[in-house]
């Protein structure tokens, strides 16, 4: 054997040694339950019968001092044949923030598409995480195609330059993708989060949670058309494209949106010098113009201003153009073109304060456009999803939302105190001082961001209180949140009966007895139907009590026959006799509400 073969055979010897002692290191540290699983993005609950997001998943992308959480939704781990299901990917603009879990368009388009399609489960899943980008998009969206999806919906683009391994962040691991790509695997592995937690002992790092924007950004300065700003840019196309390919591969379809910026009432971050005007400059030209009532020619000054920006938390005009140069010669690419209804939706044809909160945080009713871009899009494509066939409803449906006081003072709560720091670091802003009981749990829901102790509270708050219609609406947030508990379902369907709100009573009980059928749940519905003049929707439960041994039932079926005999026949005739006749049977029943009806 030469040298040169005992050289490389040492080498190798080495090499595999090396490596079954790392591996070596690696098992164990998972034989003794050190560090948390990241190998999953969706674990289940203890029954194996839900999945929801790993709530430490963004420490793929992030140091453990800077990992952030999304919301967890659960879904079914075996997808039922009536299910369609959704995942929507974005950043904390998708997610709702600053809002609590309740506010976001994912949750308004949940909502509305169950009212509107109650004989399926409509599972629309928020996976959208604060100060992530695309990176994390295409390693979610390779393990998402495995959970069988309808649909994918993606609204987001702001965090290209400062979010997790962006080009001008904190936390990047460098320029070359596919290096960063194998990085954020690594990250998965219990070595490389043993020293990660070394690193962070031997040099303890600042918490994060006072305003995670702060420490995230490295290059405060990214000039507009700079070597960087084009980084940025490269980064969303390319990363999208492999996104895109991925889900097209699989054929499920993609709802694109282009995102939203507030224009018009946020001053540039940081202006610099250049050949032509500042980003400052321009913001107060467009100022003039606006006055001036020039809204075309201030519109274009304010999104020059925007662009010029050197501070960038808002997406540039080129990433909306990206989106739609993506979207446009792909047929499994649906565009949400979110940006011209913003604008079409603002005062003078500018978004600002009236529909984003800050600089791209979308405010409640900005939520409510975002959910109707996507709700009509989906109008006009449902021939992608095969034989499933959806029912929309109207944008005027999204208002039915259940939008909470709450929700609203922890919105405005949290935001200011986003605005006092960086970047904004605006002054002469409102102070907090709590008085009422919604408005103290509110605050307290900013300093511990435990949404679910805050909707107990709230909750208890309102049985205290008597306050039948809130203890209805937080029912009917949590049942959005989380549409297979059973208590939910049964108390938000008794809250509806109390305020004779019997439709919702029946949405709520329906649901309840799909899930999981008692005789309780079949005598509520029996008793609603009936309430309603709805005999023949009664029968189906009367049927499930009298299989499980109830034959007193028998008695109110025969009722029932009867009733629905008569209508029949009041269909052909007009008829006092037979009125009175079903008015009768109702109150032989004890049914006063279905007796007025034949007065």
């Amino acid at each position: 054997m030469s040298k040169t073969s005992k050289y490389l055979l040492m080498i190798g010897i080495y090499l595999f040694l090396s490596s079954l002692f790392l591996i070596g290191i690696e098992c164990g540290l998972r034989a003794f339950g050190y560090g948390v699983d990241l190998d999953h993005l969706f674990l289940q609950t203890a029954n194996g019968k839900y999945l929801y997001l790993n709530k430490n998943i963004s420490r793929r992308y992030f140091t453990q001092s800077q990992a952030t959480n999304g919301n967890v939704e659960f879904f079914r781990k075996k997808k039922q044949k009536n299910t369609f299901r959704i995942f929507v990917l974005g950043e904390s603009a998708a997610m709702g923030f600053p809002y609590p879990n309740n506010i976001s368009f994912q949750r308004m388009l949940k909502y509305q598409l169950q009212k509107t399609n109650p004989d399926k489960d409509i599972e629309i899943i928020n996976l959208a995480l604060t100060a992530i980008n695309s990176y994390t998009f295409y390693d979610f969206a390779q393990e998402l195609v495995h959970f069988k999806p309808d649909a994918i919906f993606i609204y987001g683009g702001h965090n290209e330059y400062y979010g997790a391994l962006g080009v001008g962040s904190n936390n990047t691991l460098g320029s070359h993708p596919t290096f960063i790509r194998w990085a954020i695997r690594l990250r998965q592995l219990r070595l490389t989060q043993w020293l990660d937690s070394l690193k962070s002992h031997l040099s303890p790092q600042k918490e994060f949670s006072d305003n995670l924007m702060k420490y995230v950004v490295k290059e405060q300065v990214i000039p507009y058309k700079s070597k960087l700003f084009q980084q940025g840019l490269e980064q969303f196309q390319n990363n999208m494209k492999l996104v895109l390919n991925l889900f097209k591969k699989h054929q499920i379809p993609v709802f694109f949106s282009t995102v939203g910026v507030n224009l018009k009432d946020l001053k540039p971050f940081k202006s610099i010098s250049s050949d032509e005007h500042s980003a400052d400059e321009y913001y107060q030209l467009a100022q003039e113009q606006l006055q001036a009532q020039d809204s075309i020619a201030a519109y274009t000054s304010f999104s020059r201003a925007r662009d010029l920006d050197a501070l960038r938390f808002r997406a540039p005009k080129e990433i909306n153009e990206i989106i739609r140069e993506l979207a446009k010669d792909d047929d499994n690419i649906y565009l949400v073109n979110t940006e011209e209804e913003f604008n079409r939706k603002s005062p003078f044809g500018i978004p600002g304060r009236e529909l984003l909160l800050e600089h791209v945080h979308p405010t409640i009713e900005g939520h409510r456009v975002i959910a109707n871009c996507f709700l009509e899009v989906l109008r006009q494509n449902q021939s992608c999803f095969s034989n499933k066939k959806l029912q929309i409803g109207t944008s005027e449906d999204l208002y039915n939302f259940p939008v909470l006081e709450f929700d609203s003072l922890a919105g405005e709560y949290a935001c200011l105190q986003l605005r006092k720091g960086f970047p904004f670091y605006e002054k002469d802003l409102s102070t907090i001082t709590p008085k009422t009981e919604v408005e103290k749990i509110a605050a307290n829901y900013v300093r511990q961001k435990n949404w679910y102790q805050s909707m107990d509270q709230l909750y208890q708050y309102a049985l205290n209180s008597k306050n039948e219609k809130l203890c209805l609406d937080i029912l009917r947030v949590r049942i959005t949140d989380n549409p297979y508990d059973l208590t939910f379902l049964g108390q938000g369907g008794e809250f509806a009966e109390i305020r004779k709100e019997y439709p919702l009573a029946i949405f709520f009980y329906t649901r309840s007895f799909r899930l999981y059928p008692t005789v309780q749940t079949a005598q509520n519905l029996v008793a609603i139907h009936l309430r309603l003049d709805q005999p023949d929707l009664a029968l189906p439960y009367i049927e499930y009590i009298l299989r499980n041994g109830n034959p007193k039932f028998n008695g109110l079926k025969e009722l029932c026959h009867k009733i629905i005999q008569y209508k029949q026949e009041l269909n052909w005739q007009s008829n006092d006799s037979i009125r009175q006749t079903i008015r009768s049977i109702y109150l032989q029943m004890g049914n006063q509400d279905a007796a007025d009806l034949y007065n």
